[in-house]
């Protein structure tokens, strides 16, 4: 068995930002980045009553918490979440970021199906 990542793009000012998630059956785990070449960021990780902890790094904190309640809401599921994106960033991508979140979870819901 293997790990089916649903994966999107969305583009923010000049660049783009990239997700892929997957679903386990305790957990969801996304990665957020910019560019073509993905990378691990901050990590955090969000219970499914949405209390959270940063786990590593700090940049992108803030973001990652975020994206991670969105996540474990929608699945009822524990989220782990990587975020790299340029410094300064993160909280301006937010929008974009959550949009991106609602589109790959709504692919890996109907994977399921």
């Amino acid at each position: 068995m293997g790990l089916d990542f649903s994966t999107g793009e969305v583009a923010f000012q000049d660049k783009v930002l990239r997700g892929s998630v997957t679903e386990l059956g305790n957990a969801v785990v996304a990665f957020f980045w910019e560019g073509d070449e993905p990378r691990l960021g901050t990590l955090t990780v969000t219970l499914p009553d949405r209390s959270s902890s940063p786990l590593l790094g700090d940049r992108d904190r803030q973001i990652g918490l975020i994206l991670g309640a969105h996540l474990a809401a929608q699945s009822g599921k524990m989220a782990l979440v990587s975020v790299n994106l340029p410094l300064g960033m993160g909280d301006a991508a937010g929008r974009g970021l959550l949009e991106l979140v609602q589109g790959l979870m709504g692919d890996i819901g109907k994977e399921g199906d």
